[in-house]
C-alpha cells in the first residue's frame, strides 16, 4: 500500500516538473496604439515580436517594441521609446496582448520604468489584466502601477490568478501630456507569472520519483 502511495506522489510531479520545462513556442503577439479618434489598428507580431513607428494622432512613436516569451513562460514586455507629443495632444493608449499562456502561476509582477526625456510634462499610467484566453480583453484586473508625472522606477507583485488555462495577457499604458510644450516619454513596462524555480521542481520530482522506486524495492524483496 505504502508503495503505491509514493507512486502516485512520484506521479503526481509529473505535471510540476512539465510546467516547470514547457514548451516556449514563438507566440503571436499584437500591439494597437490610439489616441483620440487616430488608431495604428491590431498590428499582428512575429516569432513572439511586434513593433511600431510612425504617428499616432499627435503622438510621434520613434519605436515602440512588444515581446512575448509564450506560452511555456508566461511574460510580456512593452518599450516604448521616444513617444513625443505635441501640445493639447489626447492620451496616448498602448495596448499589448498574447493569448495561450499555459503555465500556472501564482501571481504577477508588474515593473515598469521611464522617464521625460528633455523638457514637457505629463504622466504614465501602466495596468496589465488576464482572461480566459481572449485577446485585448480587460476582464480580471492584475493591477495599477502609477500615475507617475516624472522619473520612475517601480515594481509590484499582485496575487491575482487566471481563471482558467489557456489565458491571456494584456499590458496597457497610457502616456499623457500637459502644459503648452507638449512632452516626450521614454518606458518599458513588463508582466510576469510568479512560478517554482525549475532547480526545485527538479529536486521534488526527484525525491518523489524516488521515493516510489524505494518502495516499490522494498516490497519485492
Amino acid at each position: 500500500m505504502k508503495s503505491k502511495l509514493l507512486t502516485m506522489a512520484a506521479l503526481a510531479a509529473a505535471p510540476l516538473l512539465s510546467a516547470g520545462f514547457a514548451s516556449n513556442a514563438m507566440a503571436t503577439v499584437e500591439l494597437q496604439l490610439t489616441s483620440g479618434a487616430a488608431t495604428t489598428g491590431v498590428i499582428v507580431g512575429s516569432g513572439g515580436i511586434v513593433s511600431f513607428a510612425g504617428l499616432v494622432g499627435q503622438w510621434t512613436i520613434n519605436t515602440t517594441n512588444g515581446v512575448s516569451n509564450g506560452p511555456g513562460t508566461t511574460s510580456i514586455d512593452l518599450s516604448s521609446i521616444n513617444a513625443t507629443s505635441t501640445a493639447g495632444a489626447a492620451p496616448l493608449t498602448i495596448l499589448l496582448t498574447d493569448n495561450g499562456y499555459t503555465t500556472p502561476v501564482s501571481g504577477f509582477t508588474m515593473a515598469g520604468s521611464g522617464h521625460i526625456v528633455g523638457t514637457g510634462a505629463g504622466t504614465v499610467t501602466f495596468d496589465a489584466y488576464t482572461d480566459a484566453n481572449t485577446l485585448f480583453s480587460t476582464a480580471t484586473h492584475i493591477g495599477t502601477l502609477g500615475p507617475f508625472s516624472a522619473g520612475y522606477n517601480a515594481s509590484q507583485t499582485f496575487n491575482v490568478t487566471p481563471g482558467s488555462n489557456p489565458y491571456e495577457l494584456t499590458e496597457r499604458l497610457v502616456l499623457t501630456t500637459s502644459g503648452t510644450s507638449g512632452v516626450e516619454w521614454s518606458t518599458d513596462s513588463s508582466v510576469v507569472g510568479n512560478v517554482p524555480e525549475p532547480a526545485s521542481l527538479t529536486v521534488l520530482g526527484s525525491a518523489l520519483l524516488g521515493l516510489g522506486w524505494l518502495g516499490r524495492r522494498r516490497q519485492t524483496v
